[in-house]
């Protein structure tokens, strides 16, 4: 029992110091890219002590990856946006230069994540059925889960950015989802998204439905509720069989 705690607190430091060390950094006069390469070498050493470096570069560009899919959609839309920022065990983060619209604008955005990270799931799957590297086959599950995780329709995570745009009566499924899953975890970074969801339920989502930024057709919240449902049976059914395969 104590070596578990040991452990458990070992992980919070690196984290903490993790994103100290991040955010040092990128307050520095750093160009974009050199921001996201310092902050992905500082991330890729952090996890290369806390799961080896293998692992560590794999997740590192699966992060990457699932960033780019987010910086590709500002694109699309026209909205400008920063570089990817990573945190060690906080993930990566871009920021946007204007705000989107309205939230179909800010829900394609959010998509953009969880479909080019549901690409990665199935790469690194095909990688570990040619090579029968048993690393693909974590990290295909891993970006399941990575994904999953973030279609939690709960502010600050893609699915609440992405439920907004279908009905904001989904966030109050999203933070009861993220209380029963902090129940389980006891994880300070699963509580902090906690807090942040009821913050944002605290005006009430009928004041959201309300607000003309988020009064959209209702072929407009179809196609949003499409892509979101059909990224979640997709990455849902491809975890429970990457599960099987796991030794």
């Amino acid at each position: 029992m104590g070596y578990w705690k040991v452990i458990r607190l070992g992980n919070r430091l690196l984290s903490r110091l993790g994103i100290c060390a991040a955010g040092a950094l990128t307050m520095l006069n750093f160009g974009p890219a050199a921001t996201m390469a310092v902050t992905m070498g500082v991330s890729l050493a952090v996890y290369a002590v806390a799961f080896g470096w293998k692992f560590a570069a794999g997740f590192v560009f699966l992060l990457l990856i699932h960033e780019l899919g987010h910086l590709f959609a500002a694109r699309v839309v026209g909205v400008r946006s920063s570089v990817p920022v990573f945190v060690p065990f906080v993930g990566a983060v871009i920021s946007l230069r204007q705000a989107p619209l309205n939230a179909k604008m800010e829900a394609n955005i959010a998509i953009g994540g969880p479909a080019t990270g549901t690409l990665s799931v199935f790469l690194c799957l095909v990688f570990y059925l040619w090579s029968d590297n048993v690393l693909m086959l974590v990290l295909a599950y891993t970006a399941c889960i990575l994904n999953l995780f973030n279609l939690i329709p709960c502010t600050p995570l893609d699915g609440g950015k992405i439920a907004a745009a279908i009905s904001p009566h989904l966030w109050w499924v999203g933070s009861i989802a993220i209380g029963i899953l902090f129940f389980y975890t006891n994880n300070l970074f699963i509580l902090i998204i906690f807090l942040f969801s009821l913050f944002r339920l605290w005006p009430g989502d009928k004041n959201n439905q309300n607000d003309r930024y988020y009064q959209l057709g209702i072929g407009q919240r179809i196609k949003v509720a499409l892509w979101y449902f059909g990224l979640l049976t997709i990455l849902g059914i491809a975890a429970l069989y990457l599960a099987s395969l796991l030794p």
